[in-house]
């Protein structure tokens, strides 16, 4: 190979629009060269959209330590991922989250965030999640040949994300429509300008505000109500705003991901789907990690350098950006046998799709819930499932969306 780490386009939206099907739609080769050669290396961006340059690490190990280490590696000094402008980058516009802050601020409102992802809160939303799986799998069921990316992938996210923030039903449509926006600005087929995208994250925040205050007058049993019934001093009302951008864009873009990434990867290899047919009662947690594994639904996150100091040999200076390549160190045969190889039975799954460390994703737990249900209904409502077509991915370095994933069910 040629060419060096920073020319390999593992950053490129291009990269990631055209992915290869057989490989996950990722450029694993690439993947392979960087973490035997360049395991840290300066990627410079020439998009008035990016920031200027930052350094990638690619390992496994490499990306626990930077995602782990709050004192050498803040969250708090700017920057979300590689784009200049994000709805939770206060240092560019945006309003702060759990995601930018750090210390005692990042723990006083993830302690009250996190009242509404408990192991006895999430095993309440099993009984409504599987309803909704249930009539979402049904409608998918009179069509028999659809996308299933919209009509599978993005309404269960959107139903279920719904009922954990306090979201109305009648409300839903727009709410996510937003969300999506701003969630893949280098797709045209989603984003025309990125005037829409900053359209959509004002209307997110004003509405966020008005949600909040509803919750005021009528609080019910979701993380809206407890954000604001812990008052002001727990969490502002810019925190507010940031923190449900945070979890909308999160939470449902990776969920929706995963599905159709684990869907396509199923019908890629019908031993795995028969071995999932199987357990379809009760689909087993290495199954979901799995998915989740190959997906990577976010390819990256990036945190800032407080002190100078070498990373795999490259001498990194204080308020450098590090950018942690989480779709590369997921397929790191460092940390994973056979790391090409999709295995819903594996075992060692030391994946990094939600993160390590404090930063980690508070609903993954939820997410997790969501696939387990998802697909158990959906096996146990079908026969079969196959391609109807090819798969397209969204065109976006940092979501790893699908956009189109055709397929026909065969009902049981």
């Amino acid at each position: 190979m040629t060419l060096t780490a920073s020319e390999l386009g593992v950053l490129s939206t291009d990269t990631y629009a055209q992915g290869d099907p057989t490989t996950f739609g990722l450029p694993l080769d690439h993947f392979d060269y960087i973490r035997d050669n360049e395991p840290c290396f300066m990627q410079e961006f020439n998009d008035p959209m990016l920031i200027e340059k930052a350094w990638v690490v690619s390992r496994n190990e490499d990306i626990w330590e930077v995602d782990r280490n709050q004192q050498r590696y803040a969250a708090d000094r700017g920057y979300v991922n590689m784009w200049k402008v994000t709805p939770i980058d206060p240092t560019m516009g945006g309003q702060p989250a759990m995601l930018t802050s750090d210390g005692e601020r990042h723990r006083a409102q993830r302690q009250v965030m996190s009242k509404g992802f408990t192991p006895k809160v999430v095993a309440k939303l099993e009984e409504k999640f599987r309803e909704y799986a249930v009539t979402i799998i049904d409608e998918a069921l009179d069509k028999r040949e659809f996308n299933f990316v919209q009509d599978i992938g993005h309404a269960m996210p959107m139903e279920a994300l719904g009922d954990v923030l306090g979201v109305p039903p009648g409300d839903r449509a727009k709410f996510f429509s937003w969300v999506d926006t701003f969630a893949a600005p280098f797709d045209t087929r989603i984003t025309p300008s990125f005037d829409y995208v900053m359209e959509a994250i004002g209307n997110l925040m004003v509405y966020s505000t008005e949600l909040a205050e509803a919750k005021r007058q009528n609080p019910g049993d979701d993380v809206m109500s407890r954000i604001v019934a812990a008052g002001a001093d727990a969490m502002s009302e810019d925190e507010i705003m940031g923190n449900v951008a945070l979890l909308a864009s999160g939470a449902a873009e990776s969920t929706r991901t995963a599905m159709s990434h684990g869907m396509h990867e199923m019908m890629r290899n019908p031993t795995q789907m028969k071995w999932l047919r199987e357990r379809q009662s009760d689909i087993p947690s290495s199954a979901i990690q799995e998915i989740v594994r190959i997906a990577s639904p976010f390819t990256h996150l990036v945190r800032t350098a407080t002190e100078d100091h070498v990373l795999q040999g490259q001498e990194i200076s204080e308020g450098d950006i590090v950018l942690m390549l989480f779709v590369a160190g997921n397929f790191d045969p460092r940390a994973f046998d056979n790391p090409r190889e999709f295995d819903l039975s594996r075992e060692k799954n030391p994946h990094v799709s939600f993160g390590r460390g404090p930063h980690q994703c508070l609903g993954k737990h939820v997410a997790s819930l969501e696939m387990k249900v998802l697909f158990e209904e959906l096996l146990q409502r079908t026969k079969d499932i196959q391609p109807n077509g090819d798969i397209e991915y969204v065109r976006d370095a940092y979501s790893r969306g699908v956009y189109n994933l055709p397929v026909t069910l065969t009902p049981a």
